[in-house]
């Protein structure tokens, strides 16, 4: 879950927001679980428009990206993740090639573009399981 204050709400967009949207300068995440950056590339009339979107949790990626995404495509999916899970000093942001989960257990396997494999919920690699659902692919 992503966190914010009003006091960090930005005021004035309304002309820039659609109905229900509201603006934040900050926005604060719980330095526990790994969250994802999305690029999303929308064509309408001929022009290709980028935007950002931040997912809280590894379940939450996993149903917005089962749920239907006909209006935009994924240039580029990052995994946000904490040091307990990527084995260094602090939070690391890697571009993703791979998400596949193990039906039977749920885990979920990460494998970043530069070939490093990442496990949730817990970065201990077990032989033997099967990551048979592949949640997300990028482009070659």
């Amino acid at each position: 879950m992503f966190v914010s204050d009003s006091r960090a709400e930005v005021k004035g967009l309304a002309a820039f927001l659609e109905p229900g949207q509201r603006g934040w300068h900050i926005m604060l995440k719980p330095q526990v679980s790994p969250w994802f950056h999305v690029t999303l590339v929308r064509c309408e009339e001929g022009f290709e428009t980028r935007s950002v979107v931040f997912i809280d949790s590894v379940q939450s990626l996993i149903s917005w990206i089962e749920s239907d995404q006909n209006e935009s495509r994924v240039e580029c999916l990052q995994l946000v993740s904490p040091a307990w899970l990527n084995g260094n000093d602090n939070w690391q942001m890697d571009d993703l090639s791979e998400v596949a989960q193990s039906v039977k257990e749920g885990r979920v396997r990460f494998t970043l573009r530069d070939g490093t494999v990442v496990c949730f919920p817990d970065n201990n690699p077990r032989s033997g399981i099967e990551y048979s659902k592949v949640i997300y692919r990028g482009a070659s």
